[in-house]
């Protein structure tokens, strides 16, 4: 008579059971892997989006003051801050012309370079001598990025940035920034 070896039904039902508990908590590890990955990446995107559009306010910052060939004589401050506005107006020597150029007609001819915060976004426009008006470009996109906060401070020679922001769609995913800007051109 042949002995026959193999496994009992109850042997078979509890590696089937194994199997199942390992396959379940694999799966279970990959969403939540998935899950934590796409979090990771919306969080990249806005830090990169943010410190994007911070290093264009940065440099203006910098350049602020700027006059080729360094005349002696301004006829206005090369930055204001209007703090009930949360505005910031920079005036720099953009084509080395000499001068600081303000064209009425023709604003993106100007040397002046103003930042707003307005409706939870940031704005830009150049050849605005104030904070008002329209026609301003916004610098991140209303539907995607959403400004929390944005607070502007004069320091002795550098300018202090405060910023907040969240994804519109993923509230929880948040990023806040300071930023400390050394004029270049400052006495």
């Amino acid at each position: 008579m042949l002995k026959t070896s193999g496994f009992s039904l109850l042997e078979m039902l509890i590696s089937v059971m194994l199997s199942s508990l390992i396959i379940i908590g694999s799966a279970s590890f990959y969403s939540q892997l998935q899950i934590n990955s796409q979090k990771y990446y919306q969080m990249m995107h806005l830090q990169q989006t943010i410190n994007h559009a911070l290093s264009g306010l940065s440099k203006d910052i910098k350049r602020a003051g700027f006059i080729a060939n360094h005349p002696t004589s301004t006829k206005v401050k090369a930055i204001e801050i209007n703090q009930q506005q949360n505005c910031i107006i920079i005036r720099y020597d953009s084509k080395s012309r000499h001068e600081w150029v303000y064209d009425s007609i023709h604003l993106n001819n100007s040397d002046i370079f103003t930042f707003r915060y307005y409706k939870n976004n940031l704005e830009y426009k150049t050849g605005a001598i104030d904070c008002q008006g329209t026609n301003w470009q916004r610098i991140f996109d209303p539907a995607e990025i959403r400004i929390t906060k944005f607070l502007i401070k004069q320091q002795t020679h550098t300018i202090k940035i405060f910023l907040a922001a969240e994804l519109k769609k993923h509230e929880q995913i948040k990023y806040e920034i300071t930023k400390i800007i050394k004029n270049e051109n400052s006495n």
